[in-house]
């Protein structure tokens, strides 16, 4: 049976968090709007992909990387509040379901950086960005996640988030295929007590609204 990643304690200081939330992000859209005389822009987006049974700078291979057998689906939303020239910033937080060996739930949030888009000809628009922030699971993922969980004795229910993206597009205000590879890990033993934990290659749609 699928769990969630929160115990009746942590919603509850979830929930009571939100209006505060909701106060920092009306007062953003206002700065930003008054700073840059434009709204933000909001996105979303939905993913499906695999867990692979290696470490980060293989599973940036996705053809050639091995697979652990946990397949992974997902959605998030992500708000650009700054516009800095040539790079556009906000946030993002998002969830996901993985499946297969086991079934667990993630949750992550951080900052999201977007580069402008390299054009192609008159429409092809390529945009790269990443995100960089927190992941909170139920339970470690049976597989590689585990596997690293036992090795180092640690903790995967709480670890850095990377996200690095290149999105293909043929509109500015167009719907865009992305992959993305979602990346848990402790950094080197600085969350947790872990070094690697999940990599997930993925493919996804973005709208803007």
């Amino acid at each position: 049976m699928m769990r969630l990643p929160f115990n009746a304690a942590q919603m509850k200081r979830f929930l009571s968090a939100i209006p505060t939330a909701i106060l920092l992000a009306a007062s953003n859209q206002v700065f930003a709007a008054e700073s840059y005389g434009k709204a933000p822009e909001s996105t979303a987006f939905v993913f499906g992909g695999a867990l692979t049974a290696d470490d980060m700078q293989r599973s940036a291979s996705p053809l050639a990387v091995d697979y652990d057998g946990n397949g992974i689906i997902g959605a998030g939303l992500q708000s650009f509040y700054f516009d800095l020239d040539w790079v556009r910033v906000g946030g993002e937080v998002g969830l996901a379901f993985r499946f297969g060996q086991s079934s667990t739930s993630e949750v992550w949030a951080g900052p999201v950086a977007r580069l402008d888009p390299l054009k192609l000809g008159n429409d092809l628009r390529i945009t790269p960005s990443i995100t960089v922030g927190l992941s909170m699971v139920s339970d470690a993922q049976v597989g590689r996640e585990a596997d690293q969980e036992r090795e180092y004795e640690g903790n995967a229910s709480l670890l850095f988030y990377l996200g690095p993206e290149i999105s293909v597009s043929f509109r500015e205000d167009a719907p865009s295929i992305f992959w993305r590879l979602h990346h848990r890990s402790g950094a080197g033993k600085t969350l947790g007590n872990m070094k690697g934990a999940t990599n997930a290659n993925v493919i996804g749609v973005r709208y803007i609204f």
